[in-house]
């Protein structure tokens, strides 16, 4: 039996992969499910943003009369 030898740059290159690996993966079924369960929403993510931005507006402009 024949073992290869793993410097520890190897090793190194070995961990980085996996982990980001582990991080793509976990993006990508967040972003899946997101969108899944974007569909099934009655309004956008956008619309919400854009009304929640312009109550922080409204209110800024409030605050500062």
């Amino acid at each position: 039996m024949q073992i290869a030898y793993l410097d520890p740059a190897s090793g190194s290159l070995i961990a980085s992969v996996l982990v980001g690996g582990t991080a793509a993966v976990g993006v990508a079924v967040k972003t899946a499910r997101a969108r899944l369960t974007g569909a099934f929403r009655k309004g956008s993510v956008e619309d919400e943003v854009s009304t929640d931005s312009s109550a922080d507006q409204n209110a800024t402009v409030e605050s500062d009369v």
